[in-house]
């Protein structure tokens, strides 16, 4: 008797881009390359916004507080004003090509690059978190030098908090386990504190402030966006109010994930 099968939806989504590797190995087993977004971690930007120099966004920024000053609530313009020098930009681009390079460093030196071959001797353990993709079609992943044993295993996402290179963007609710959150916290609080990499430059606006200001500055956002809550108190603030806790405590929520938050997490405001 034939099997009777139902489905209950046939409709898939569209979640990711990949780019074609080439022949595949055999009928089944095509390669394909695509680009990764290393989650609950940010570095400064060598393009933005799209393809563009942050450089070129100097004078933008500049003038930003003054062309839209209903957007920055006091504190917040305050904490921006020297930020806002008339270099941000630039230091943006210059902090970004240093920590990709470091980062290339590390992963030739981990991965056991081989100059004559051209190729990387040691494979890389990927990840998923739990948004497989983001809205510029990257995967959203952990990256790590392959491991034999996984509690050996130290992720790259990680490392590079450890050397300063990148500042922890926590985004509810694509969150990792306690313990991971804890050793996130722990290195980037470490590095802070040791003026390592990015953190050797106090006026160094993160990757994720520069990207809003730039928006702002364009009209396409208005200041911050994400409400912020400290997880070292359980506390929750204001999207403006965000600056006001350690960068290793902060955790970003969307506006339509607040309430489930808040009730997931047992957060108070402020």
């Amino acid at each position: 008797m034939p099997l009777k099968i139902t489905v209950e939806d046939l409709n898939r989504e569209h979640l990711g881009a990949a780019r074609w590797g080439g022949t595949p190995t055999d009928g089944d087993t095509p390669t394909v390359s695509l680009n990764i977004r290393m989650v609950n971690v940010d570095a400064p930007e060598v393009h933005y916004p799209g393809n563009r120099k942050p450089s070129g966004q100097d004078k933008a920024l500049s003038e930003l507080l003054a062309k839209r000053p209903e957007v920055f609530a006091p504190q917040l313009r305050e904490y921006l004003l020297e930020k806002l020098d008339g270099q941000a930009g630039t230091r943006q681009m210059e902090w970004g090509e240093k920590s990709r390079n470091a980062y290339d460093a590390l992963a030739k030196q981990l991965l056991r690059f081989d100059p004559v071959k051209e190729r990387y001797g040691t494979k890389v353990h990927i990840t998923i978190g739990s948004e497989p993709f983001d809205r510029f079609q990257r995967l959203l992943a952990y990256v790590a030098p392959m491991e034999k044993t996984p509690a050996n295993r130290k992720t790259f996402n990680l490392l590079l908090a450890e050397q300063g290179w990148v500042i922890s963007y926590l985004i509810y609710p694509n969150l990792p386990q306690r313990a991971d959150i804890i050793k996130l916290q722990q290195a980037v609080a470490k590095a802070r504190k040791k003026k390592l990499g990015i953190w050797s430059d106090p006026l160094l606006l993160a990757g994720y402030e520069f990207r809003n200001l730039v928006d702002t500055a364009s009209k396409k956002s208005n200041g911050p966006k994400r409400h912020c809550a400290d997880i070292s108190t359980g506390k929750l603030y204001l999207p403006e109010d965000y600056f006001t806790v350690l960068p290793e405590h902060r955790l970003f929520i969307d506006q339509k994930h607040l309430k489930q938050a808040q009730a997931t997490l047992g957060l108070q405001w402020a």
